[in-house]
């Protein structure tokens, strides 16, 4: 899965996940994959609304259930 950084409102460098319509409806349907907004790790066992979890990769609190970030207008 492809990445792409982008600044926040504080000027901090994040990521967002670049998916085709296919690919994002086969991890909707999957379920329990989060992506990280600080590193681009995707990670399994978590929540569709997932906010804030921690990252296994990077421990920052910045993953996010794919649901959630369709809400959040990342996707």
């Amino acid at each position: 899965m492809k990445k792409k950084p982008y600044l926040t409102k504080a000027g901090v460098t994040q990521y967002k996940p670049v998916v085709s319509m296919g690919v994002l409806q086969n991890i909707v349907n999957e379920g329990n994959k989060g992506f990280c907004l600080a590193c681009g790790n995707v990670s399994t066992g978590v929540e569709p609304d997932a906010r804030k979890y921690t990252c296994e990769k990077c421990k920052a609190e910045k993953v996010y259930g794919f649901e959630e970030l369709i809400i959040m207008g990342l996707i």
